[in-house]
């Protein structure tokens, strides 16, 4: 494992060190057959997936792609296959945080951070047919990307911020907009919202997943304290004042989020649980259980989950290996 990356993660959650990965060999993936696996085998002893993602193929089905936030690499299961491929090599992100397939624009939006802070976070895209590299967008004042969402025409980032600067900066929403919702070049990206609501004192990450309930709202998480926010947008495009959402039980770590449906989203919790809330309700209810789960996204009746082990990146612990893409179904009703 990169020592600066181990050194970078303990700075940015509790401060312990990482220690040296002596993982058993890769069990073989698994043969997809006829009906898609239980599960997705990642290439490497320490891929770490921290985003999934996935977009439509000409065969008809969903090419999945995951990103590592320890290599910066990012591979991509064809339609039908259980066997990666190389999409973005390592090294070109330092590191990979959220990602997001964005078909109209034919991209792959990436998040690239270094955690040790010492470079820009930058969002990138990737042509989604040739994998050359379309456009860059640093992140202004010492953004630090961590999910990304389509929101019509736009593309929505969160900034969980930079825990290493003192005083603490305050949790954004960042929107890119380009001359065209068909092409990634010409953009220009600027602060959505910086509400109060997106920052908590607890310090360390802040805002992090982010979906578009495809009408009028989106939502967001703060890592750090727990909390679910939604902010309406208005007629002109602005922010509403945020809104932060009771929810029926405490979330711990709430990391990649999407919608469901409408009225319900899907929310992976560090320690294990792959959540559904009822925004209207706030109503939480587990649907799954998995190994330190980091996002997720939707592929027709099934949930792909990455199972990131970040917080055993984050305390010293050795990974489960292999690294997985685990396929849950989806819920029914």
């Amino acid at each position: 494992m990169n020592k600066r990356v181990g050194a970078a993660i303990a700075a940015l959650s509790l401060g312990l060190a990482t220690v040296a990965v002596t993982p058993p060999a890769v069990a073989k993936a698994p043969d997809p057959g006829t009906q898609p696996p239980n599960y997705l085998v990642l290439p490497s002893l320490d891929f770490y997936p921290e985003s999934i993602t996935a977009a439509t193929s000409w065969e008809a089905g969903w090419d999945i792609y995951a990103a590592s936030i320890v290599t910066g690499a990012v591979v991509r299961y064809p339609t039908r296959s259980s066997t990666p491929e190389e999409f973005v090599p390592p090294g070109v992100n330092i590191g990979t945080a959220g990602i997001m397939a964005d078909d109209a624009r034919g991209v792959l939006w990436t998040c690239g951070i270094d955690l040790s802070f010492q470079t820009p976070t930058v969002l990138r895209a990737f042509n989604l047919e040739t994998k050359a590299l379309t456009a860059t967008y640093t992140l202004p004042d010492r953004g630090v990307c961590a999910d990304i969402a389509l929101v019509g025409g736009d593309v929505f980032i969160t900034d969980t911020v930079d825990p290493t600067v003192s005083p603490a900066l305050p949790g954004r929403i960042l929107k890119l907009t380009t001359p065209s919702r068909y092409s990634a070049v010409g953009g220009t990206l600027s602060v959505w919202s910086a509400d109060p609501a997106f920052t908590q004192p607890t310090g360390g990450l802040q805002i992090n997943g982010i979906a578009y309930d495809g009408r009028s709202s989106i939502y967001t998480t703060n890592y750090s304290g727990g909390r679910l926010v939604r902010v309406d947008i208005a007629a002109d495009g602005s922010a509403k004042p945020a809104v932060v959402i009771p929810v029926s039980r405490p979330l711990q770590n709430p990391d990649g989020i999407r919608m469901l449906d409408t009225n319900r989203l899907l929310v992976t919790e560090n320690p294990g649980p792959l959540s559904i809330i009822d925004v209207r309700t706030g109503a939480v209810t587990q649907h799954a259980w998995l190994d330190q789960p980091t996002s997720v996204v939707r592929t027709g009746t099934s949930l792909w989950v990455a199972e990131g082990q970040i917080l055993r990146l984050q305390t010293g612990q050795p990974p489960n290996i292999p690294f997985k893409l685990r396929r849950v179904p989806a819920p029914t009703a």
